[in-house]
């Protein structure tokens, strides 16, 4: 089984590097330099804490344009090819299928994300800042947060046409991100069927707040092992009921 989904896995690799998606790479280091250029006349706290800023911003933005780009696209793509019923013909389970695309898109935004990293830290050595053990963290929660973004957009992917999975995937990272804003303005509102929806789409959309630690990076605090504990365990466990639900659903669904 494991050798199945690893050579689905690297195949999807091999074909996302063919599309030339590392080119966002590129764009996020020319992000990075310009910014700091722009930065330079102000002071080295300012300069220090807003490179930061946008460079962590960055990465998290190019990492989820990656995923939505491809993951939208991934299954559907073989689909219209009908090499996947080719695939599926071999003894490999449509689960196993669907889960060596998950790690091989997984696969890809590793290797990204640690060229966006090296970039950002090569862009921060050369400013006055001084890198630390912080940054670190804040680059391994940014993994975890496009890993459960990957398996929502796998998901959405298996039920769905593409435009509509980068839609929904979309508005699932924005609603993850203002899920306790909007569960507090539901309870702010006075009506209990509000505050009841706001609490139903709290507890239903995952909390990808639990993965910025931007703010605190920034500013200069760490980031407790027992938060980044506990983010990964909610990371990981979200993502793995994402993709039995996605599972579940592509092993019902019709191919044509």
């Amino acid at each position: 089984m494991l050798r199945r989904i690893r050579a689905v896995a690297l195949n999807t690799y091999r074909e996302t590097v063919r599309d030339r998606i590392f080119y966002l790479v590129g764009l996020f280091g020319l992000v990075l330099v310009v910014s700091s250029a722009v930065l330079a006349p102000l002071s080295v706290g300012a300069q220090e804490k807003i490179v930061i800023d946008v460079g962590l911003g960055a990465l998290t933005l190019f990492g989820l344009l990656v995923t939505v780009l491809v993951g939208s696209n991934m299954v559907h793509k073989e689909q219209d090819k009908r090499t996947v019923t080719t695939i599926l013909a071999k003894p490999i389970s449509r689960r196993e299928y669907l889960l060596g695309k998950f790690l091989g898109l997984s696969l890809t935004l590793v290797a990204m994300l640690a060229v966006m990293s090296a970039l950002f830290v090569a862009v921060i050595l050369a400013t006055p800042a001084s890198f630390g053990i912080r940054y670190l963290a804040a680059f391994y929660l940014a993994y975890i947060e496009l890993l459960l973004v990957t398996a929502a957009v796998v998901l959405f992917s298996t039920v769905t046409s593409p435009p509509l999975a980068a839609v929904l995937t979309l508005t699932l990272f924005v609603i993850g991100h203002l899920s306790e804003s909007l569960r507090s303005f539901g309870a702010l509102l006075g009506s209990p069927l509000q505050a009841r929806l706001a609490e139903l789409v709290y507890y239903l959309v995952p909390n990808l707040e639990m993965f910025n630690v931007r703010g605190a990076v920034v500013h200069g605090d760490t980031v407790s092992g027992e938060h980044l504990l506990l983010a990964t365990a909610y990371g990981l466990g979200y993502t793995a009921l994402l993709l039995i639900v996605a599972g579940a659903q592509f092993s019902r669904k019709e191919l044509r």
